[in-house]
C-alpha cells in the first residue's frame, strides 16, 4: 500500500497533475494543453528519463533518487529546466497567473537542494504539501482538508519504505508549507 501512495504521489506525477487543473481550471482548452504539454515534456519527461537512465546505468540506487549524494546531479537539470518551463509559461498570454506559482516551486526546489548539503529533505512531502497551500489558493477549504490529508498520507508513505526519516519528512513538509504561504502572501498583496 505504501508504495502505491508513494508511487501516486511521486512529485513528477502531482505536478503535472495539479499543473493541469490549474490550467485547465483558469484558461481555455487549447492553451491549458500548450500548458501541460510545456510542463509534462518540457520538465517532467526530461528529468524522468534523467533518472531511468541514471538508474540504468548504476549512477541512482532507485527512480525516487533516494541516496542523498546522488541528489547532487539530479537537482541542476531539475532547476533549469523548470526555470525555463517557468519563462516560457509566464510568457504565454493569459497564463500570468501560474508564474508565481512556477517561481514558488523553483524556489522551493532550489532551498531543498541547498538543504540537501546537511539532510535530505523529502521531495514527496514537500512537493506534496507546496501543491496542497496551492490547491487552497484554487480551490477553498474543502479541498485544503483532503489535500492536506493525502500529503500526509504521501509523506507516511515515504517513512513506511525507508525512504525517510521523520526530521526529512517535517524539514519537506515545513518547507512545501511556507512556500504556499509565500505564495498566499504574494497573491494577496498583489494588484487584482
Amino acid at each position: 500500500m505504501a508504495a502505491a501512495v508513494s508511487g501516486l504521489g511521486h512529485p513528477l506525477l502531482t505536478a503535472v497533475g495539479f499543473v493541469g487543473f490549474a490550467a485547465f481550471r483558469r484558461l481555455e482548452d487549447g492553451p491549458a494543453v500548450w500548458v501541460v504539454g510545456l510542463v509534462a515534456g518540457g520538465v517532467v519527461l526530461p528529468v524522468a528519463a534523467w533518472s531511468y537512465w541514471q538508474v540504468r546505468r548504476g549512477h541512482y540506487t532507485n527512480f525516487d533518487v533516494s541516496v542523498r549524494e546522488q541528489r547532487y546531479s539530479i537537482y541542476p537539470p531539475l532547476l533549469g529546466l523548470l526555470g525555463g518551463a517557468t519563462l516560457l509559461v509566464g510568457g504565454l498570454s493569459g497564463t500570468e497567473f501560474l508564474r508565481p506559482g512556477l517561481v514558488a516551486a523553483t524556489g522551493l526546489l532550489a532551498l531543498c537542494y541547498l538543504l540537501n548539503f546537511r539532510l535530505k529533505v523529502s521531495l514527496h512531502a514537500a512537493l506534496s504539501f507546496f501543491l496542497a497551500g496551492c490547491l487552497t489558493l484554487l480551490s477553498g477549504p474543502l479541498a485544503a482538508g483532503v489535500a492536506l490529508a493525502v500529503a500526509s498520507l504521501v509523506a507516511a508513505s515515504r517513512l513506511v519504505l525507508g525512504r525517510h526519516t521523520a526530521p526529512e519528512l517535517l524539514a519537506g513538509a515545513f518547507l512545501g508549507l511556507g512556500a504556499a504561504g509565500l505564495l498566499a502572501g504574494w497573491e494577496y498583496l498583489a494588484p487584482a
